[in-house]
């Protein structure tokens, strides 16, 4: 849409009427959305669309307008008057509180709006295109995507033609053309159309000025209705960063990179940390097992040993020789180490008379017999297996008992040391959450827009501040 100021063309009572007619039948109410700094003619031009008569504007205005030097329209707000509704809105730079709050509730609004059929950016004629300008047109493009792809108009305000105006203007020189074109400039940046403008008095004086504005008027009214679309914003708009937020997003970025940097400092530690308590573990475990196969070996001769199963301890045997036969009588006191369980006697048959008694330790033996060349007799003496191994058993248990605390010092060292790697390896998921944290408040921090509730978290912070 390329649109200029319209030669002036005489505005009758009928023509008027059958704008606010042609409103009034158009099947989709036209809604138009006024944006801008702070005293470039919002409201003022909001009356004017809405009834461009003195008697609306002046005595009896829809929307109030500033009568000293303070801003005036604190709140969206929006009026309808037959087919067409206007949302005034609030400007930018009255403080960084402010402003944010402002926009909150602009994009509460325009949620709530079906669709908006235009956006009027409002630039008072005089004005300069200055970093607080070009702050603002910047800001309304984050904050509106939608509608400045392709239906933003920007109406020039405070644009007097009346005789002295048209005077002052031709003798200072004032390059009307090249206020437009750099204030569009702007606007056009980043877009793939020409806005279209015009240029406006919304307090017009005299008759002709008075019909000449209210042509104006109906050319916006117009260009509106016949050439622009409306945009349905299906209650997806998100609320653009101020200045204001931007500095503390960017504070908070710069202190969330310098947490991750420490956080993955912490996990550096934490993981050469974690190589003694693995290492330790391994050669643990690999002492149990040596030590698992020695207790199995000793428990098993333990087993042995410790029985009441009987085993030779002493074999005691006599063998006298002579040439002739030979009456004998012998005693013999045979003694044990260890206490006798069992016995056995053997001789080679000549014995009329034995005697055998059996004591704890010893056995006492008295045999007589006539013998021929000699006496033969074997005594062969039993005890218990834990009798006689007894010393062994016990060398063997203190083994036992030296290896299994040996073995539950490595299980509770191993058990210390998989703690110790468990709460390494928490801490390390610990800093790990903590960095996506910061990448999370990060990549929002980065973002453009914020949603209404973050955005009012943001204006609690800025209060704060």
């Amino acid at each position: 849409v390329v649109m200029a100021l319209l030669p002036a063309r005489k505005y009758t009572e009928g023509r008027v009427e059958y704008a606010l007619r042609s409103l009034s039948l158009s099947p989709r109410p036209m809604t138009v959305v006024l944006i801008g700094s702070t005293g470039n003619g919002k409201s003022t031009l909001g009356n004017f669309l809405l009834d461009p008569r003195e008697e609306h504007t002046l005595d009896d205005p829809t929307f109030p307008v500033g009568i000293t030097n303070k801003p005036e329209t604190k709140y969206v707000t929006v009026k309808s008057m037959g087919g067409l509704t206007i949302v005034d809105t609030p400007g930018l730079n009255e403080g960084q509180c402010e402003d944010l709050e402002h926009m909150i509730a602009l994009v509460k609004q325009l949620n709530e709006l079906q669709s908006i059929s235009a956006c009027i950016l409002c630039v008072k004629f005089d004005s300069k295109i200055d970093k607080q300008y070009k702050s603002t047109v910047e800001y309304y493009k984050r904050l509106l995507p939608q509608l400045f792809e392709n239906n933003v108009l920007v109406v020039f305000t405070n644009y007097c033609t009346d005789e002295r105006s048209r005077y002052y203007r031709m003798r200072q020189k004032i390059d009307e053309d090249a206020i437009v074109k750099n204030a569009l400039c702007e606007v056009s940046k980043g877009l793939v159309y020409e806005p279209g403008y015009f240029l406006i008095d919304t307090m017009p004086f005299g008759e002709q000025t008075r019909l000449e504005h209210e042509e104006t008027r109906w050319c916006i009214l117009d260009c509106i209705t016949e050439q622009l679309e409306s945009v349905d914003l299906h209650k997806s708009l998100k609320v653009a960063k101020t200045a204001a937020v931007k500095k503390i997003n960017e504070q908070e970025i710069e202190k969330a990179k310098g947490e991750i940097i420490g956080y993955k400092e912490a996990i550096r530690s934490a993981n050469s940390g974690m190589k003694n308590p693995f290492h330790q573990i391994q050669t643990d475990k690999l002492y149990l097992l040596s030590i698992d196969e020695r207790i199995s070996s000793l428990n098993a001769k333990l087993r042995c040993l410790d029985s009441d199963d009987l085993e030779t301890s002493l074999v005691w045997s006599l063998d006298e020789k002579w040439k002739w036969f030979k009456t004998q009588s012998k005693e013999f006191e045979v003694a044990s180490e260890w206490p006798i369980a069992d016995y056995s006697w053997w001789d080679n048959g000549k014995i009329t008379e034995k005697d055998l008694n059996k004591k704890a330790y010893s056995i006492s033996v008295k045999v007589k017999g006539r013998f021929m060349r000699g006496l033969h007799a074997m005594l062969t003496i039993k005890v218990e297996k834990r009798h006689k191994y007894q010393a062994e058993i016990e060398k063997v248990s203190r083994e036992l008992k030296a290896l299994k605390e040996n073995a539950t010092t490595a299980s509770n060292r191993i058990e210390n040391q998989k703690k110790a790697h468990q709460s390494l390896a928490a801490e390390i998921a610990k800093y790990e959450h903590y960095i996506k944290e910061r990448e999370a408040t990060i990549e929002k921090a980065e973002k453009d827009s914020m949603t209404i509730l973050e955005a009012e978290e943001m204006l609690e912070k800025l209060h704060l501040a």
